[in-house]
């Protein structure tokens, strides 16, 4: 890795720890819509299906705000986040209570805040270990230890802090503490690919990169818990789960566009 990519990754590093984010999924987890035949269906790993049950019940049900909210959130779950979240506040426009449609919002909002300060001149590839925490995807050396660890705004500190890398919306909030972790969220615009072999993470300057990359494919899905992989139909894991039953040398992880690409 150049001093160019390591010195772009320090940048980001100092960027995110002194962004001011919108709060995540934990409010979130109180919004509740009716549930509908799309959702048993989703729950029961009937993908495909939901998914045109979700469109069916807003196009049959044009001005319903349930409706047009619950494909809103499916559409934000599956990578199309700003698509999600118009569609969320037009749900509210006809009706929706404006409590479950704020807290409906509030974690796409800061999906989409990450999203917008995330860019890479160049891909950088980061040293990487196994995770403390087994739901972990894995632990990486943070640039700044100095910003991690006191808060400070030095990004050229030179002690790094490894943190765990969690499959949900935590953001950066507890990279200071005991078991610091960031949310997937802070790297998802690099669509990060990991290479189990050599233990390194790569952070993509192109979003578009694993659309492109060779692999099988799995569809996903992300909620206010988890990332969740379509294993099968009808059989879905949690991504650390089906990252430990396919044993991948190499994997992508595309939550812009719902894919996980891994290689063998």
């Amino acid at each position: 890795m150049t001093l160019s990519r390591r010195t772009s990754i320090a940048a980001l590093a100092s960027t995110l720890l002194s962004a001011t984010i919108p709060g995540g999924f934990a409010q979130a987890q109180r919004a509740q819509l009716p549930r509908t035949r799309a959702d048993v269906l989703l729950e029961t790993g009937l993908w495909p299906q939901a998914e045109e049950a979700f469109y069916a019940q807003s196009s049959i049900r044009t001005r319903d705000p349930v409706a047009r909210a619950a494909l809103g959130r499916y559409l934000a779950m599956k990578g199309a986040v700003l698509p999600g979240t118009v569609l969320i506040e037009e749900g509210m426009q006809f009706g929706l209570d404006s409590a479950i449609g704020k807290r409906l919002l509030r974690p796409w909002r800061s999906v989409l805040a990450f999203r917008s300060i995330a860019t890479l001149q160049a891909d950088s590839a980061i040293r990487a270990r196994a995770p403390e925490d087994s739901l972990s995807l894995f632990r990486i050396s943070f640039p700044g230890g100095g910003v991690v660890n006191s808060r400070r705004r030095n990004a050229t500190d030179a002690t790094p802090t490894w943190v765990d890398v969690v499959p949900r919306e935590i953001g950066v909030d507890s990279v200071a503490s005991g078991s610091p972790r960031v949310g997937i969220e802070v790297f998802e615009a690099f669509v990060p690919s990991y290479d189990t072999v050599t233990k390194r993470v790569t952070l993509h300057a192109d979003p578009r990169s694993a659309l492109r990359a060779e692999g099988e494919r799995y569809r996903i899905l992300r909620d206010s818990r988890d990332v969740r992989v379509l294993m099968t139909s009808g059989r879905t894991l949690t991504l650390t789960h089906a990252l430990a039953e396919l044993a991948p040398r190499w994997w992508q992880l595309d939550l812009l566009h719902g894919w996980l690409v891994v290689r063998r």
